[in-house]
C-alpha cells in the first residue's frame, strides 16, 4: 500500500491517524516535529505526506516549500493540516506547494476520503512494472515472468526504488543513503553485495541493473 509520511505533533492526532491508516493496509511513518521529518524527506520516498502547518522546529509552510525545491519527493503529494480554516491560510497552504488541505477537527474518514483522492490524481499505483519484473507493493510480492520470487527486506527496498526510478543513475553513496538511511554504518561495498544477490535473484532478468564502472548502477533497457 501507499507510504505515509505523517508530520503532526499532537499526540492523540499522531496515534490515531497512524492507527487508522495502518488498518487501512496503508505504510506509515510518524514523526513529530519539521526538523526530523526533513532529514526523513532527504533519504526516504514516500507516495503521499500529510504536513501539520504548526510544527516545532520547521513549521508546516515553510517544509512544505522546501519539499517542492528539490529531492526525492519534490513531486510527492502534500495534504496540509491546519487548525486555522480562514481562506488566507488555506491560499498559502496551497502556495507552498501543497495539494489538499483539512481543517482541524476533521473527520478520520473524510481524510482518508482525500488521501485516496489526491493519490489517484497523482497517478498511484499499486504495482511497478519493468521488463517481466513486477512488484506489487500492497503484498510487498515480486514475479519475474509471472514466477514469484522471495527477496529480503532489503533486497526489496532497493528493487523498489530501482522500479519508481527507471533509467537514472545513481552512485553507491546515494543507493547508501536513500536504502540504508543518512546515518548508516555501512560501506559502498554493502552496496556491491545486495546489488549482485538482486541480480542473482532476478535470472535473466537481472541483465536490466547495469554497473556503470566508477558511476553507480541503473535499471535500464540500455546495452
Amino acid at each position: 500500500m501507499a507510504r505515509v509520511l505523517l508530520v503532526e505533533d499532537d499526540d492523540s492526532i499522531g496515534e490515531l491517524v497512524t492507527y487508522y491508516l495502518k488498518n487501512k493496509g496503508y505504510d506509515v511513518e510518524w514523526v513529530q516535529d519539521g526538523l526530523e521529518a526533513r532529514e526523513l524527506l532527504k533519504s526516504r520516498k514516500y507516495d503521499i505526506i500529510v504536513l501539520d502547518l504548526m510544527l516545532p522546529g520547521v513549521n508546516g509552510l515553510d517544509l512544505c516549500r522546501e519539499v517542492r525545491l528539490r529531492g526525492i519527493n519534490k513531486d510527492t503529494p502534500i495534504i496540509v493540516l491546519t487548525a486555522i480554516g480562514d481562506e488566507d491560510t488555506k491560499v498559502h497552504g496551497l502556495e507552498a506547494g501543497a495539494d489538499d488541505y483539512v481543517t482541524k477537527p476533521f473527520s478520520i474518514k473524510e481524510l482518508l476520503a482525500r488521501i485516496e483522492a489526491v493519490l489517484r490524481r497523482a497517478g498511484y499505483s499499486e504495482v511497478l512494472e519493468f521488463e517481466g519484473i513486477v512488484e506489487d507493493k500492497r503484498s510487498k510480492s515480486v514475479t519475474v515472468d509471472g514466477k514469484p520470487i522471495h527477496l529480503t527486506k532489503t533486497e526489496l527496498q532497493l528493487l523498489e526504488f530501482f522500479l519508481e526510478h527507471p533509467e537514472q543513475l545513481f552512485s553507491r553513496e546515494e543507493l547508501l543513503e536513500k536504502i540504508w538511511g543518512v546515518e548508516h554504518n555501512e560501506t559502498t561495498r554493502t552496496v556491491d553485495v545486495y546489488i549482485s544477490r538482486l541480480r542473482k535473484k532476478l535470472g535473466d532478468k537481472g541483465k536490466f541493473l547495469k554497473t556503470l564502472p566508477r558511476l553507480g548502477y541503473k535499471l535500464t533497457r540500455e546495452e
